[in-house]
């Protein structure tokens, strides 16, 4: 197919960008073009990244926020149709794009309605930026936790960590015992928002977190201790319900997992 073909086939409108600068269809997608994507790259996922950057950007959506057809912007990432539609599938769930029966796909005027949250390790700076972001709902929520948990919220935290130091004991990856451990501490916050949103942040950082202990143990038993002693901090401080003390057992327990991540990476 021609680049003349492919302009027939998109819709010949134009987006209204900042201030209602107008921008040909066919020229959005050759700047779509400009860096075609690896093919070692999850391309679903890449395609509905650069999507969403080129809609934020309002670089590639037409009149009245329609988007080019499925055919055009294959073209112009060089990739199949069915890449383009589960890509757009994604950015669906988001919120980001509707669609219109017989009319095609839009981008929705008030953008995602969903929040998303994707960890990476790339850089220190994004390791960095992420623990601090943890540390404002984990260190109040095991401060909440130490002054509101209840005889059975105890019992659970208490069991949690048993179950961990066995782990830890067994050599075994106890990325599954960690998560529970954390999760009932938070639940005996007993703050809804904290509960709900930390069960979102799970899905996230379970990653990090598997991570974290497997090299913890690659490395050294005095590291997996040390981590061990660190929720054993936290444990104390809410059996005495010392919020001042979980949350600053919390807060160590963060720093410390942030530097030995940082130092795996190198």
């Amino acid at each position: 197919m021609t680049i003349h073909e492919l302009q027939e086939q998109a819709p010949a409108g134009v987006i209204k960008d900042k201030r209602m600068q107008a921008k040909p269809v066919q020229a959005m997608l050759d700047s779509l073009g400009e860096n075609l994507i690896p093919r070692g790259a999850s391309l679903p996922i890449e395609v509905a990244e650069r999507l969403r950057t080129a809609i934020q950007d309002r670089d590639i959506i037409e009149g009245n926020n329609k988007l080019p057809s499925e055919a055009a912007l294959a073209k112009a990432y060089g990739v199949s149709r069915p890449v383009i539609r589960e890509a757009i599938s994604l950015l669906k769930s988001d919120g980001l794009i509707t669609s219109h029966q017989g009319r095609g796909q839009f981008v929705n005027p008030q953008g995602s309605n969903v929040f998303r949250l994707d960890p990476s390790m790339d850089t220190d700076e994004d390791l960095g930026e992420l623990f601090e972001f943890l540390q404002s709902v984990e260190v109040p929520a095991t401060r909440l936790a130490a002054q509101r948990r209840t005889p059975q919220d105890l019992a659970k935290i208490q069991d949690s960590y048993q179950r961990l130091y066995g782990a830890t004991q067994e050599s075994l990856d106890g990325a599954d015992e960690d998560e529970d451990f954390h999760k009932s501490i938070i639940c005996a916050s007993h703050n809804q928002y904290f509960i709900a949103f930390a069960n979102f942040l799970d899905t996230r950082v379970r990653r990090l977190i598997r991570i974290a202990r497997k090299n913890t143990q690659n490395r050294s038993q005095e590291l997996v201790w040390q981590v061990q002693s660190e929720h054993e901090a936290i444990l104390r401080a809410i059996e005495a319900g010392d919020a001042d003390q979980a949350s600053l057992a919390a807060s160590t327990h963060l720093k410390n997992a942030a530097n030995r991540l940082a130092l795996y990476k190198k």
